[in-house]
């Protein structure tokens, strides 16, 4: 299976505003559905969230690669 791999230029996976927003969007679909998240997933989300804003601050590059995932 081939996929995109998303990498900090300090060799830290990088967070990208797209998985953030992934992940916010399926919290969202699933509350639509009546359905509540469970706490950890929402404490989840926020760390991803947070990690992403604190990247985007910090001018964080990140580069994407092809590669085997």
């Amino acid at each position: 299976m081939q996929g995109k791999v998303l990498m900090a230029s300090t060799g830290k996976p990088a967070v990208s505003a797209e998985d953030a927003s992934a992940v916010l969007a399926l919290l969202e679909r699933l509350q639509g559905m009546g359905i509540e998240p469970p706490e950890h997933m929402k404490k989840q989300a926020i760390m991803l969230v947070r990690k992403c804003i604190s990247s985007v601050r910090k001018g964080t590059s990140a580069r994407q690669e092809t590669g085997s995932v």
